[in-house]
C-alpha cells in the first residue's frame, strides 16, 4: 500500500501542468499520512512549483517529529513569500538537530530574497543578521551554508573562505557540501575562478572518485543562465522558455511580476503538440533570483538599481505583441543567445560598434 502511495506521488511528479484539485486532496491526504517516507516524500514534489497553498503545506510540515520530515518540508520552503515562513526558518535556525539548522539556513536566504529581492540594501541587512546568527553556530557543515549565503549577499564574490574549508576540514560532508556550493555559485563570470579553486583543493581529498570529478567538472563550461521577464508569464515568456531550452545552449526560465497562474490557451495548442511540457512549466512569480547572469524583459521596463548584481538585456524591453508564432519564438531567443555571447566574448567592441552605429547597446 505504501509503495503505491508513494509510486503515485512519483507520477504526480512527472505530470503535465498543474495538479488539479483531485490530485492536490491526494496529496494533502499523504501529507498526513503515518508514515514518513510518503510524508517526506510529498513534501519534497511541491518545491516544483510555488502557491500559497503550497507555502502553507510546507510551513506547517515543518513542525513534523520525524528529523527527516522536518528537513525535507525545510528545505522544500525556500519557495516560501511571506514573513511568516521567513520567520519559522528563523526559529529553525536554532533547532537542535544540526541537519535541520542547515537546511534552515539555506531557505530562510531564498525566502529573504522572494521578499526583500536581491539588491544591495536587501543583502546589507542580510548580513547584518547572518553575522549574528553564524557566531552562535558551532557545526561547520551548518557554518558552510552561512558562507554560501554570505557568497551571494556579495554577488557571487569572494570565494576565500569557501575554499579554505573545502581544503582544511577533516569531515566528509563538509568537504562533500563545498564541492556542491563552488559548483552552485559557479557562472559565465567567475568560472575560472570557481575552477581554479576546486582545481588547489584536490590534493586535499581523500577519495578519488572526488579527485576525478573535479578533473572533469573543470573542464566543462558554464552555461549563460537567464531569466525571461513580463507581467504575467502566461504566453510569450512561457514559449520563449521552452524554445530556449530546446533552441540554444543556454539554460532559460521565465517568470512573472504578477504572474497569472495559468498558461494562455495558444501557448499550451503549440507546446502540447509536442507532447513536451511539464508541471514545472507554469505561470510563476520570480524564484531563485540569483541563479541567473542576464535578466531578459520582455514588454516590460526593469530599473537596474533593482537588480545591480545581474545584467539586463534590454533589446525586447518595448515588445508588444501578445501572441508569436513557432519561428518567430526562435528566432527571438536566438537572437538573444547570440547577443549575450558576444557580449561575453568582446564586450567592449561590441559596445564600440553599437555606438558608432549610434544604437544603444541593448544590455543596460
Amino acid at each position: 500500500m505504501i509503495k503505491t502511495k508513494i509510486k503515485r506521488i512519483e507520477e504526480l511528479n512527472d505530470k503535465y501542468l498543474i495538479l488539479n484539485e483531485k490530485e492536490m486532496k491526494f496529496l494533502r491526504k499523504c501529507l498526513k499520512s503515518r508514515k514518513q517516507d510518503v510524508r517526506w516524500t510529498a513534501a519534497e514534489i511541491l518545491v516544483g512549483w510555488y502557491t500559497p497553498e503550497n507555502e502553507r503545506l510546507l510551513y506547517n510540515l515543518t513542525y513534523d517529529k520525524a528529523e527527516l520530515v522536518c528537513v525535507d518540508a525545510t528545505d522544500s520552503l525556500c519557495i516560501g513569500r511571506t514573513r511568516r515562513s521567513l520567520s519559522r526558518l528563523r526559529d529553525l535556525m536554532e533547532d537542535k538537530r544540526s541537519r535541520v539548522r542547515g537546511y534552515a539556513v539555506l531557505s530562510f536566504f531564498q525566502v529573504w530574497v522572494n521578499c526583500f529581492s536581491w539588491n544591495e540594501k536587501s543583502m546589507r541587512a542580510y548580513l547584518r543578521f547572518a553575522e549574528t546568527m553564524e557566531a552562535e553556530e558551532k557545526k561547520t557543515w551548518v557554518r558552510l551554508f552561512y558562507e554560501e549565503n554570505k557568497i551571494l549577499a556579495r554577488g557571487k564574490k569572494g570565494f576565500d573562505r569557501l575554499f579554505y574549508m573545502l581544503e582544511h576540514s577533516n569531515d566528509y560532508y563538509v568537504k562533500a557540501s563545498a564541492i556542491q556550493t563552488a559548483k552552485d555559485m559557479r557562472s559565465i563570470f567567475n568560472q575560472e575562478e570557481i575552477n581554479a579553486g576546486l582545481e588547489k583543493a584536490i590534493d586535499s581529498l581523500e577519495y578519488e572518485y572526488q579527485k576525478e570529478d573535479i578533473k572533469k567538472y573543470i573542464q566543462t563550461k558554464e552555461p549563460i543562465k537567464i531569466l525571461l521577464l513580463d507581467r504575467e508569464n502566461s504566453g510569450v515568456t512561457q514559449l520563449l522558455e521552452y524554445m530556449g531550452e530546446e533552441e540554444t545552449e543556454m539554460y532559460v526560465r521565465s517568470a512573472g511580476l504578477h504572474p497569472s497562474g495559468k498558461i494562455e490557451k495558444w501557448v499550451l495548442d503549440i507546446l502540447m503538440q509536442e507532447d513536451d511540457i511539464t508541471r514545472y512549466q507554469c505561470s510563476s512569480p520570480i524564484e531563485e533570483l540569483c541563479k541567473y547572469d542576464y535578466l531578459i524583459p520582455i514588454g516590460i521596463h526593469l530599473d537596474e538599481k533593482a537588480y545591480p548584481f545581474q545584467k539586463i538585456y534590454a533589446r525586447y524591453q518595448d515588445f508588444d505583441k501578445k501572441q508569436i508564432g513557432w519561428e518567430e519564438a526562435k528566432e527571438m531567443i536566438c537572437q538573444i543567445e547570440k547577443d549575450l555571447k558576444r557580449n561575453i566574448d568582446e564586450p567592449e567592441k561590441i559596445k564600440e560598434i553599437a555606438q558608432e552605429m549610434g544604437k544603444v547597446w541593448p544590455l543596460a
